[in-house]
C-alpha cells in the first residue's frame, strides 16, 4: 500500500497524486478525463469508463436446445445476474411452448416484463428501480413466511392432510423474495452504484443473501415435508405427532430468531437460535430411534416418517447456519465501524 498527501491547488480544489506505474499499467494518459464515484462508506472510485453504470444495462443469451426447461433456465439464470435487458435469441425461432414457459417464467420475476417478442427473439426488461427497493424488508418478509411454512407444513404431515397447493404457493411466495435479494447482491458485485441505492452495506448485504438463501431452503423443505404427508395412509401416534411439533416449533423459533440477531445485531438471540437447532436435533434424532425400536404404526407411516425427520434435519441445518451468520455478523459490527 502507498500513501499520498491530499494537497490544495488553487481555487480551493484539493488533488492528490496517481502512482505513475499504476497509471501506465491501467492505461491512464495525461489529459484524460477520468470518472469518480462516491460512495455512502466513504470511498471513492476512480474509473476511466462508464463501466460501473452500464455493465449490467443488457445481456444477449443463445439458446441451443433443451426445450422450455433451456429457456426458463436462461430467463432466471441472466435475471439473478442482475442484468435490466435480457435478449433470449434462438437461430431456428421460438415454439410455441417455448414462449409461453418465458411469459411464465417472467410473471414469477418481481419488477419484469416482456419488452418485445420476434420469431428468434424474446426481450425481459426489469423495471423495478433498485432505490424503490429494500432488502432488509424482503428479509424480514422471509423471516415470517418461513417460520409460519414450516409450522405448517408439518401440521399437514402430522393430520395427514391435503393441503400441498396451499404450502406451495407459499414457498413461491418465499423463493420471489429470495430471488430478488440473490439479484441485487449479485449486481453489488460488479456495481458500486447498487449498494449505494439499496442504502446497505457489503457486509450487510452479504448477510442478507446469506440468509435469503438459506431461508429459500427451509421453505424448499417444506413443502417436501407437506408433500411426504400426502403419502400417509393415515395420521402418526399422537407422541410421533407432539415431537414433530416441537421439532418445527424450535427450527421456525430459530429461523426468526437468526434473522432479528441479522437484523439488530443480537448476540443472545443468535445463541438462542444455535441451542434451538441443537434442541431441534436430539428431538429428531430421539424420533428416528424410536422408528428402529418402537412400533411407530405400519410400514408405509415409518417411510413417510423418515423421509419428514430428513427434511427437518436439513431445516435444522439451515437454522445452524442462520445462527452462525447472525454471530459473524454481530461480531463484526461490534469491532468494526462500518
Amino acid at each position: 500500500m502507498e500513501t499520498r498527501k491530499l494537497q490544495e491547488v488553487g481555487g480551493g480544489t484539493f488533488t492528490v497524486s496517481i502512482p505513475k506505474g499504476w497509471a501506465t499499467n491501467h492505461g491512464f494518459e495525461v489529459g484524460m478525463q477520468l470518472q469518480l464515484y462516491t460512495h455512502r462508506d466513504g470511498s471513492i472510485l476512480i474509473r476511466s469508463s462508464n463501466a460501473d453504470v452500464d455493465c449490467l444495462d443488457e445481456a444477449t443469451v443463445e439458446i441451443d436446445g433443451g426445450g422450455t426447461e433451456a429457456v426458463t433456465r436462461a430467463a432466471r439464470t441472466a435475471h439473478a445476474v442482475g442484468f435490466e435487458t435480457i435478449t433470449l435469441r434462438r437461430a431456428g425461432g421460438f415454439s410455441d411452448a417455448e414462449r409461453k414457459a418465458v411469459q411464465s417464467t417472467v410473471r414469477d420475476l418481481v419488477g419484469t416484463n416482456i419488452l418485445s417478442e420476434s420469431d428468434a427473439e424474446i426481450t425481459i426488461r426489469h423495471l423495478l428501480d433498485t432505490s424503490s427497493v429494500s432488502v432488509c424488508q424482503s428479509i424480514v418478509q422471509l423471516q415470517y413466511v418461513v417460520g409460519s411454512l414450516l409450522r405448517d407444513a408439518t401440521t399437514a404431515f402430522v393430520d395427514a392432510a391435503d393441503t400441498h397447493a396451499r404450502v406451495r404457493d407459499r414457498a413461491d411466495e418465499a423463493r420471489r423474495s429470495a430471488e430478488m435479494v440473490t439479484r441485487h447482491f449479485s449486481r453489488s458485485l460488479v456495481s458500486h452504484a447498487e449498494l449505494d441505492a439499496l442504502g446497505v452495506s457489503r457486509p450487510e448485504l452479504f448477510a442478507y443473501y446469506a440468509l435469503a438463501h438459506r431461508l429459500e431452503t427451509v421453505a424448499d423443505q417444506a413443502v417436501r415435508i407437506a408433500t411426504t404427508g400426502e403419502e400417509l395412509p393415515e395420521p402418526p401416534a399422537d407422541k410421533v405427532a407432539t415431537d414433530m411439533h416441537s421439532v418445527a416449533d424450535d427450527i421456525a423459533g430459530a429461523v426468526d430468531n437468526a434473522v432479528t440477531a441479522v437484523l439488530d445485531r443480537d448476540m443472545t438471540k443468535a445463541q438462542r437460535a444455535r441451542s434451538q437447532c441443537d434442541d431441534a436435533v436430539e428431538d429428531i434424532e430421539a424420533v428416528e430411534r424410536r422408528l428402529y425400536d418402537e412400533s411407530v404404526g405400519s410400514v408405509p407411516v415409518a417411510v413417510a416418517l423418515s423421509n419428514a425427520l430428513s427434511h427437518l434435519q436439513r431445516a435444522a441445518d439451515c437454522g445452524h447456519y442462520m445462527a452462525d451468520t447472525a454471530a459473524r455478523t454481530t461480531i463484526r459490527a461490534e469491532n468494526i465501524d462500518i
